[in-house]
């Protein structure tokens, strides 16, 4: 009598006379196999890669690829709409079924990707993988193709969508072209910037100037005033020790008034003999004009 043992990540259902004896997740039994037969869920998660073709609303033609992984969530209801049968003793499938489930679920993705691809433009297409993801899983969770089987898309991912080679230069031009723009922005703004610093510099630097020329024509004007006024105070100085003089030499005058001239004379020719004079020479006019005055 042989022996089936089921692994973990497998449901199996024992059939004896075309009516399930026993079925559950990793089932190991005895069985004849004269009368039995054995069919096998995986339970493990399935990868389905895809390549499609598609037009955009604006018509261009894109290629998008990417990887689905779905996996059997209600065995008995796939085994109601799939023969996964196997053979016992070599545990070979006994049907394709399971090949074409793949073929399936890949018809399906193409059509729910292809419903939001012609929806979308080019620029919007090429931009947007995770939103067009996102919208395919969605879809394909109400879709009653994939629930009849009694699976469950785990994860849906879309790679790369590309347009045609002559559409996807042009669009490298144009954005290569928008690049070269930003940067001429960027240049522009630069020079723009720069000038600007360099004119607010020169405005400082003239301001600068003009507050130090402001500053030196205070100093000059402060110093011309200083200068006045020392010259009026000299001024005022001098007029003082002059009238000092003038005061000193009249009161002197004053003292000799009412002294005779002669006397006065004689005085200062003994003045000038104490002091050592050479020669004095009297002229007949000065003698007569001291004799007159001393007559008088």
């Amino acid at each position: 009598m042989p022996y089936f043992r089921g692994e973990p990540f497998e449901f199996v259902v024992h059939y004896v006379g075309g009516k399930i004896k026993r079925q559950g997740r990793g089932h190991s039994f005895w069985y004849l196999r004269m009368n039995s037969s054995i069919a096998v869920v995986p339970l493990n998660v399935r990868d389905v890669p895809f390549v499609f073709m598609d037009i955009t609303s604006d018509y261009q033609n894109v290629t998008y690829q990417g990887q689905a992984s779905y996996r059997f969530v209600n065995p008995e209801l796939a085994l109601e709409t799939l023969n996964l049968a196997v053979n016992s003793y070599h545990r070979v499938p006994l049907s394709q079924d399971l090949e074409m489930l793949n073929q399936r679920v890949t018809n399906a993705i193409n059509s729910a990707a292809g419903s939001e691809i012609q929806s979308r433009d080019l620029a919007s297409v090429t931009r947007k993988f995770d939103e067009i993801a996102q919208a395919v899983r969605d879809r394909l969770a109400a879709d009653p193709i994939i629930s009849r089987y009694g699976i469950e898309i785990v994860s849906l991912v879309i790679t790369s969508i590309s347009p045609t080679p002559e559409v996807a230069k042009a669009l490298e031009a144009e954005f290569r072209e928008g690049l070269l723009r930003k940067a001429d922005e960027a240049t522009y703004a630069r020079r723009a910037a720069a000038i600007e610093e360099e004119r607010k510099i020169k405005e400082r630097e003239m301001e600068t100037e003009r507050a130090v020329e402001a500053r030196k024509k205070e100093l000059i004007a402060l110093a011309s005033e200083n200068q006045l006024k020392e010259a009026l105070a000299r001024g005022e100085a001098y007029a003082a020790e002059n009238q000092k003089r003038l005061d000193q030499l009249q009161r002197e005058l004053e003292m000799w008034k009412d002294v005779d001239a002669g006397r006065i004379a004689a005085l200062g020719f003994k003045q000038l003999g104490e002091k050592g004079a050479g020669n004095i020479t009297i002229t007949t006019e000065v003698l007569s004009a001291m004799m007159q005055q001393r007559d008088v």
